[in-house]
This record gives structure tokens, sequence and C-alpha cells, in this order.
């Protein structure tokens, strides 16, 4: 019989309305730890904290700090266009980290039985020598790093809001979980002692397909264009100016250089379930980082299979691993491919539905929130 276990959760951010990619998987994640019988206590970096059914949470002992250094690092940015600036880590490490140690060292005292510290995409040289001070006090409790960011969170390339791994001590953590095979080299590299793949999961009764009528052919919705301008314009621009259908893009800061595409405004959750189900063909335009570094999931690929959704991707180096290429999700590698794809399924229904079906099959059987949960309880319980 699998023991539940009790883990204090620091994160990124709990709140959905912040601009943080990862923070709808990180609810997934955390549900799907309570159905396995855990318990969670979370405090988030930024923003607000959020209570729900399946988390107690403490209020973010900074908020009203981090929203004067959200307001700086913006200014700072827009003036300069830097992402390495100097006195940020210094600044936080004065000011915001001894609130974090403070609250964390009273939670720890006080519920006695914590049996690991899970950290989740937060900046460590911000919290340079926080986890040394934890396990000093607290030796038999784990201190763990997630960085669902990497590879784009690394040094190699450049950080994603900013570069964080700059003068940190990655010795520091007992482990590291990751979601890219090809990083894991370089996190070495960097100090890290122990680094495990987690990738990314779904949960199926929350990413359901929508009895709905589809009235649109091609749809994509991803937020910023950095790092797959060429994607898309291979998967959307160039075949909407030869092809006849109704491509439709929303997202945030994505590229106007979309050809005959419609451009709507960002979808709500709902809205946007909707939209894919409404859509003969799903896309996933894969930022080239991601594509080329190999076996590095994202969310993008399990949702839409989850969705029951038929997709075709940019060519992705370890998609084979979690799905069946051809069966289960269709990889184009040109605008002529792209084409040649799109004609194919939009005039067979029977194909699409077929493809989606099988993806929703693999995801249920592998590739879930729950399985991803229970690796990760696995490697704290053998730490």
């Amino acid at each position: 019989m699998n023991v539940g276990i009790k883990v204090l959760v620091i994160c990124a951010a709990l709140d959905l309305s912040k601009p943080y990619g990862s923070t709808p998987a990180l609810w997934q994640l955390f549900k799907a730890m309570y159905e396995l019988g855990h318990e969670l206590i979370i405090i988030p970096y930024h923003g607000h904290s959020i209570s729900s059914l399946w988390w107690r949470s403490y209020p973010n002992p900074n908020y009203y700090k981090g929203v004067i250094l959200e307001k700086v690092l913006k200014m700072l940015k827009h003036s300069h266009g830097k992402k390495n600036i100097p006195f940020i880590p210094t600044f936080a490490r004065l000011l915001a980290r001894p609130n974090i140690q403070k609250l964390v060292n009273r939670i720890l005292m006080d519920e006695q039985d914590v049996d690991a510290v899970l950290m989740i995409n937060l900046p460590l040289n911000q919290l340079k020598g926080f986890a040394t001070d934890l396990r000093r006090n607290y030796a038999n409790i784990p201190v763990i790093l997630y960085d669902i960011d990497v590879p784009t969170s690394l040094p190699s390339f450049g950080g994603f809001t900013f570069n964080h791994y700059i003068g940190a001590d990655l010795s520091e953590y007992d482990s590291f979980i990751i979601p890219s095979e090809g990083s894991i080299h370089e996190l070495r590299e960097l100090g890290a002692t122990d680094v495990h793949i987690v990738h990314f999961g779904v949960d199926p009764n929350v990413y359901t397909p929508m009895p709905v009528k589809q009235d649109f052919d091609v749809l994509f919705y991803g937020n910023g264009s950095r790092d797959r301008e060429n994607n898309i314009r291979m998967m959307i621009t160039e075949p909407s100016k030869v092809l006849e259908y109704k491509f439709v893009i929303s997202g945030r800061y994505l590229s106007s250089n979309v050809g005959n595409a419609i451009s709507t405004t960002p979808f709500s959750f709902p809205e946007w379930r909707k939209y894919c189900s409404g859509s003969k063909i799903n896309l996933n335009v894969v930022r080239e980082t991601h594509a080329k570094v190999f076996g590095t999931s994202t969310s993008r690929p399990f949702e839409l299979a989850s969705m029951k959704c038929c997709t075709v991707s940019a060519p992705y180096r370890g998609l084979e691993k979690w799905f069946v290429i051809g069966k289960e999700i269709l990889i184009a590698s040109s605008s002529k491919e792209c084409i040649e794809l799109y004609r194919m399924l939009i005039e067979d229904e029977d194909l699409r539905i077929k493809i989606g079906e099988a993806a929703r099959a693999r995801v249920e059987k592998e590739h879930t929130s729950k399985h991803r949960a229970e690796q990760i309880i696995d490697i704290i319980k053998k730490i």
C-alpha cells in the first residue's frame, strides 16, 4: 500500500491571471497528487495565494515587493532589452528571500511532518543559499528543484524571462526534475548532482472533447512567436495563401505575418477548448528550441491529444517517444507537406476521427497528470 506524503511546494505562481504558461499544468499536477493521497501545502513566489479543494496555501510573503520588482523589470527590459540585470538577484536575496525563509521555517516547525520541499520554476540566483539553510536545519527533508522551462531557462538559451542560473549554486539541491532529456548534460555541468526526467502530462477530465460542429479547418493557439517564426510561416502563413480553408490563430504576442489566417483575441480556456473541438485540424507549432533539444516535452501535444484533436506538428525530436507518428499525430516538414496533409485530412473525416481517438487513448494510457505525479512522488521517496 502506498503511503501518502506531505510536500511543501514553493512555486512560481498559483494565480492563473499571471502570465506564466506553466501554471495550468501545475494545477493539474497538484490535483493529481491530491487524488493519489498526498498532502500539499503551497506558497506562491509571485502573485496572490490561491486555495483549492486539492491543497492548502499560505499567502505570498513578498506580494507587494513582487509587484514592485515586476514593474522595475518591465521598465528596464523596455528601455534596455536586457535579461541579465545584475542588481535584481542581489535585490531579491536581500528583500524577498528572508521573508520566504521565515515563512518556510515556521511552516516546517508548525507542521512537524513535512516529507519534502519541492521548489518549482523559481529564480535560483534570487534564492542562493536558501536550500543550503533548509538542509542544514532540516537534514531529513530533501529539497528538490523542478524546472518546467528547461531548456529555454538554461544559460545556453539565455533564460526565459531572465537568466536565473547565472550566479546560482545548483549543488544546494538534492535533486533536479526537468522535462528535457537532451538538457541533462548542461545541468550537470552547471553543478546539478542528480537529475531526473518527468515529462508534461494532462488531466483527461479537464481536457475533454466538446460535441460541437467543426466550423473551422485549421487552428493554432499559442503565446508568442519567439523561436517559432519559421514554423508559423511553414504551417500557417504559406498554406493559408494557397488553400481556401478557414485558418484561425489566437494568442498573445503573435506575428502579424500569418497570410490569410484569421487572427482573434486570446481565448479563455473554455473558448479555446471549444475552438479546438470545432476545428478539423489543430496545429502544434512548436518552438525550435524545444524541437531541437531531444526529448523536450511541452504541454500542447498532450492537451490536444486529450481533446481527441487531429493534430499536425512541426518536426520535433523525441515526439515519437510519446505518440505513434502517423497514427496518433502527424508531422509536416515543409509548407508543401503541410498543404498536402491539410488537403488529405480535410477530405477524410473518418481518418481525422481515428487519429483523435487514438491520441486520446495514448494519453489515458501513459500521459496523464497522475502518471507524472506518481513519477515525482517516487523520486521524492527515493532521495
